[in-house]
């Protein structure tokens, strides 16, 4: 067995990234003196606290913020050396970046500057990337600015959903941390690489009670896929049919314009196939309400779809 690290780590994070990275950082011996959840609020603390308690890990919570001063004694009292950060949703206070003696480390899951922001894993595929990644960096006052340690590019297939690259960049993030963690503890110095400032590509969290999710007809076939494929399965694309929501799970494209007005459906032949502002795309799997889920032709028997009824 590989001997425990030396070097005092403090771990802060929310599910699903940091439980990733925790498996991998506590099955490497790493030495991990505490570890911080999501605010007592936020719906996946019980969760995070669980399953670090399950590893036998010192939990240390807040009461009301980052700035508690109770909370911030405990954490001195450790000796931290390092801090290290998988995915959080609030901004890190001077007071608490100052407990670790050489800062905190942030894992972040696209290529910064580039799709800063709480989902990169939707937009680069909304957006057409071919690539994307996983940046480690210092951290700083404000989100995913502070100066790059190292990145890791990964290509984004056509096939992808924002679930499927959710998997493989947050087992490569596992990786990289780990990595980046056994130069600490060798005594390397990290690299710090400045990050430009002004790049606009953001990669904000996309709100399911707005309508955010909902399906713009008028545009191409490509793009809706994309959108579809983006949000699939974490927070679906909508769509209304006869005044009821329609979650779109799957789809794909064809080329041919039915010269119908874009959302009118055009075959129920297999599937949904739907006329867009270029090409046509066939809806596969779907989900309306909470009485049904399931494939696209087995919706339309019992639903009676017509060709000419509209999608919005």
């Amino acid at each position: 067995m590989q001997a425990k690290f030396q070097k005092r780590i403090l771990f802060v994070g929310m599910p699903d990234m940091a439980i990733i990275c925790l498996m991998k950082l506590v099955a490497e011996n790493v030495n991990i003196v505490a570890c911080v959840p999501p605010s007592k609020a936020d719906n996946t603390y019980k969760l995070f606290v669980d399953y670090a308690k399950n590893l036998d890990l010192n939990v240390i919570d807040y009461e009301k913020s980052l700035k508690d001063e109770d909370f911030i004694q405990k954490l001195k009292e450790l000796n931290i050396d390092l801090g290290v950060v998988c995915s959080y949703n609030k901004l890190f206070p001077k007071e608490f970046l100052e407990v670790a003696k050489d800062g905190f480390i942030n894992v972040h899951p696209s290529l910064l500057p580039k799709y800063r922001g709480a989902n990169p894993y939707s937009h680069v595929i909304i957006n057409g990337e071919k690539e994307t990644g996983v940046t480690l960096h210092f951290m700083d006052e404000t989100f995913d600015t502070g100066d790059i340690i190292v990145q890791e590019k990964a290509k984004i297939f056509e096939t992808d959903t924002m679930g499927t690259l959710f998997n493989r960049l947050n087992f490569l993030g596992a990786d990289i941390l780990l990595k980046v963690l056994i130069k600490y503890e060798n005594g390397e110095t990290l690299p710090r690489i400045k990050q430009p400032q002004n790049c606009d590509i953001k990669a904000p969290s996309i709100q399911i009670s707005s309508n955010e999710t909902f399906i713009n007809w008028n545009q191409s076939a490509k793009e809706i896929n994309r959108f579809i494929r983006g949000l699939n399965p974490f927070i679906n694309a909508v769509t209304f049919y006869r005044g009821n929501a329609l979650k779109i799970h799957s789809s794909y494209i064809e080329d041919y314009d039915s010269g119908f007005k874009y959302g009118t459906i055009v075959s129920t032949d297999k599937d949904l196939a739907v006329s867009t502002k270029k090409g046509t795309l066939h809806i596969t799997v779907l989900q309306a309400g909470t009485y049904f889920i399931g494939e696209a032709s087995e919706f339309i028997r019992l639903s009676n779809c017509k060709r000419g009824e509209f999608l919005e």
